[in-house]
């Protein structure tokens, strides 16, 4: 990292990092991060897995399929497919889930 990507700043340099959010839909029984199912027409928190529950202990795991039909969606575009990739698990907090809820929260 250069100098000039940084930014000086009161308490000291600071990184500016702009992550870029981007949704598709693909073709599978199961979402991406858990093997629970994604039929049409559930009723409300019938296709939950203990994983999108965010249970404690739970991690997610990436679905393999849905990753093989995204670089073959990319190779048919013609888009540089990377060959190494990040995910990381963002926490939202929800006032209606405990699940939302960090050790730092106040209650």
């Amino acid at each position: 990292m250069t100098e000039k990507n940084m930014i000086k700043g009161r308490t000291g340099d600071w990184e500016v990092v702009i992550g870029l959010e981007v949704h598709a839909q693909v073709f599978r029984q199961a979402k991406l991060f858990s093997g629970a199912d994604t039929s049409f027409g559930a009723e409300p928190n019938e296709q939950v897995s203990l994983v999108d529950a965010a249970m404690p202990g739970m991690l997610p795991v990436i679905n393999k399929v849905a990753i093989e039909q995204a670089v073959r969606t990319g190779l048919g575009i013609k888009a540089q497919i990377n060959r190494f990739s990040v995910f990381d698990r963002k926490n939202y907090f929800y006032p209606d889930s405990a699940a939302g809820l960090s050790d730092n929260t106040v209650r």
